[in-house]
């Protein structure tokens, strides 16, 4: 036996038009706007957080490198982009899935002429629990 006991939840419902919009806007992290879809301290929800985030067009590097602890992966959703990930560089599109080791420097630019939307997903009981940082 561990001194973990094992939590339960019911099933969580939620919808991208009833979640706050959240944003940056800044020199350091960039401009993004992203809804938390799930979250341990907005949803009754525990060990993943998701949301959807969108990048407009015409904007160079975004979402700036930066890093965290936790890997997370994104999957687009519609629109073209470039994610820089480590020394590399992969093109991506609506239906790509990435997936971003922690610790490793990653950045996103939307290089279309629609928002670049993807799904992003942490396996962390909550939001908060990610430490972005920007060198």
């Amino acid at each position: 036996m561990t001194d973990k006991q094992p939590r339960t939840v019911a099933p969580v419902v939620t919808h991208e038009a009833l979640c706050e919009t959240e944003s940056w806007d800044d020199v350091v992290r960039g401009k993004v706007q992203w809804w938390t879809l799930l979250s341990a301290d907005r949803t009754p929800s525990q060990d993943m957080t998701c949301g959807v985030a969108e990048i407009a067009p015409g904007r160079p590097d975004v979402i700036h490198p930066h890093q965290h602890e936790q890997a997370e992966v994104y999957h687009f959703l519609s629109g073209v982009g470039v994610v820089h990930v480590g020394d590399g560089q992969h093109d991506v599109r609506a239906g790509s899935t990435l997936f971003i080791p922690g610790n490793v420097q990653h950045g996103v630019r939307n290089t279309g002429e629609v928002p670049l939307r993807l799904f992003y997903v942490f396996a962390v009981d909550s939001f908060a629990e990610v430490k972005y940082v920007f060198p």
